[in-house]
């Protein structure tokens, strides 16, 4: 099943029906995410796998509150293969984390986002 990189129903739902809750966490998020994408970057990079451990759970548990699935199953994927000391995997496993990333980001500041919000009120 493809998995859109913003499931604006799932949002809402997730933000207890508060459209401008949802909103507010997706921007929250995107704020945030590129210095989180940095530091997980960092510490995988200087093998530092407890910090890495941290980053992704919270990146993780943040992705709880959004409708960002295929960036919250990259997330996961890579906490599961850190988890279960699957470093191989990690350098595929975290560029596919940061390509979700980009796309989550380079959609929510799009002009075709903010217009999708303004037809939903």
């Amino acid at each position: 099943m493809q998995h859109s990189v913003i499931d604006w129903e799932l949002a809402i739902q997730l933000a207890g029906n508060n459209r401008e809750f949802a909103e507010d966490m997706f921007f929250r998020l995107v704020k945030e995410l590129p210095n989180e994408v940095i530091a997980i970057k960092k510490e995988y990079d200087i093998y530092d796998f407890k910090a890495l451990k941290m980053s992704l759970h919270k990146l993780h548990g943040a992705l709880c509150y959004c409708g960002a699935p295929r960036l919250k199953m990259a997330v996961a994927a890579a906490e599961q293969a850190l988890n279960n000391k699957k470093y191989i995997q990690m350098p595929t496993l975290l560029a596919q984390l940061e390509l979700e990333a980009n796309e989550l980001t380079k959609q929510i500041t799009s002009d075709n986002f903010r217009s999708i919000l303004n037809e939903s009120k």
